[in-house]
């Protein structure tokens, strides 16, 4: 394992990440994985528990792979090399945005679109392990009627869908 390999892949990301820590999960997987620093199921656990803990979930990501494979200086240096590319880019923008008149709406249109494709890619490369299985869809099925239809908080929903895929994944 290389450290410096490692903070690199995060400055790229910290570069190429717009619209939130979801929408680079899929990038990340890609990159970690084919790096070596983690195998499919290791992401899966990682996501999972960066889920848990408060903040945006690749800043969770970043910390929580650099803390595994090399302690705080890990941590602490994927962090900062993550969250360097979006400071530059707010530090530019303040500096250099009063003599730049950008029209703002398309501007915000094409980076929701973006974002939405981001987030698309990560949802199924998140899910594509589990599309033979016919209890994901079930699940998936029944939490998105419950979101829609019966208006039940997504809290609710994130626990009981996770209660039933632990009975579920536990007798079969």
């Amino acid at each position: 394992m290389n450290l410096i390999k490692l903070v690199l892949i995060f400055l790229k990301l910290g570069f190429l990440s717009f619209g939130g820590g979801w929408a680079v999960v899929g990038i990340l997987q890609r990159e970690l994985i084919s790096a070596g620093f983690l195998s499919p199921a290791e992401f899966t656990e990682m996501v999972s528990v960066a889920q848990m803990t408060p903040g945006p979930i690749a800043l969770n990501l970043a910390t929580y792979v650099g803390y595994k494979y090399f302690g705080f200086l890990g941590a602490f240096l994927n962090t900062f090399f993550f969250l360097l590319a979006p400071a530059l880019t707010i530090i530019v923008i303040f500096s250099f945005g009063k003599r730049i008149k950008l029209n703002s709406n398309r501007l915000s249109q094409a980076l929701m679109g973006f974002t939405t494709i981001m987030v698309l890619v990560t949802l199924i490369s998140l899910a594509s392990p589990r599309l033979t299985d016919p209890w994901f869809f079930i699940i998936a099925v029944l939490v998105f009627l419950g979101l829609n239809k019966f208006k039940i908080h997504p809290l609710v929903l994130m626990f009981a869908s996770g209660f039933v895929g632990v009975l579920l994944y536990a007798v079969w």
